[in-house]
């Protein structure tokens, strides 16, 4: 029996990559998982392919920007699951090639929406939720670009994961005497399929990811065993840390 057994969790942005990645390894460990993505194609694929890994698995189609959309996804899920216990909120996006004085405004805010705002959006409705069911875990998706500035990520993705990683410690403070713990991980490049186009079409990508002490960029199955470790028993003390998943980048 997994150490997740019994937990119901919910991953936003887990249609591909480390969301779904993630997904997989969650349903492994035994939890059920509510894969939530705007991808309705992806997710429901997710969604099967989790099925056969033994829990029970749903896909949601869902705005991680809007409200609405993030507050009917956790109601649903408290009424067919009964409640939530796990959560990982996985929804960002950067753009390569800008500085800040480059950054459009446009940008900047779609940005700053799809990786910080979505982010505060999931633990406003998770965080009630997991209260009513005595506790939970809740774990946020930041970067080793919001830890330390990398000029291959865009300003306003490092801005965002800074935020990430602040918003995280804050929420974990807040929420401690709940049962609710918070942390973040911070992986270094890893090899989504997005990242996998950037390598295609730019040799200076293998450089950078070469350049991490680990001289290789992660995969999503690295980062998603550190979400998992984060959600699991094991980090019963574990609360209010972004976790780098980089190969020893800071």
């Amino acid at each position: 029996m997994g150490v997740l057994h019994g937990r119901v969790a919910l991953v936003t942005g887990g249609a591909s990559g480390i969301g779904l990645a993630s997904a997989e390894a969650l349903a492994v460990a035994g939890a059920d998982v509510v894969v939530a993505d705007i991808d309705s194609d992806g997710g429901a694929a997710a969604a099967r392919r989790l099925a056969g890994l033994g829990g029970r698995a749903v896909f949601l189609h869902v705005d991680a920007t809007d409200e609405q959309h993030v507050a009917d996804a956790v109601r649903r899920i408290v009424s067919d699951f009964g409640g939530l216990d796990l959560a990982l909120n996985n929804v960002g996006r950067g753009e390569l090639g800008r500085t800040v004085t480059t950054t459009s405004l446009e940008s900047w805010n779609a940005i700053l929406g799809l990786s910080l705002t979505s982010t505060w959006l999931a633990m406003k409705h998770e965080i009630p939720a997991m209260v009513a069911r005595g506790g939970g875990v809740i774990v946020n998706m930041s970067s080793s670009a919001g830890v330390s500035p990398q000029l291959t990520a865009s300003p306003a993705y490092a801005a965002a994961k800074a935020g990430v990683a602040h918003l995280t410690r804050y929420a974990a403070r807040q929420y401690a005497d709940q049962g609710i713990r918070v942390n973040a991980v911070a992986p270094g490049i890893t090899l989504t399929p997005r990242v996998e186009q950037w390598f295609a079409q730019d040799a200076i990508a293998e450089e950078v990811a070469g350049s991490q002490f680990i001289g290789r960029a992660a995969t999503p199955a690295e980062v998603a065993a550190s979400v998992v470790y984060l959600c699991s028993p094991a980090a019963a003390m574990v609360t209010g840390h972004t976790v780098p998943v980089s190969g020893g980048v800071r």
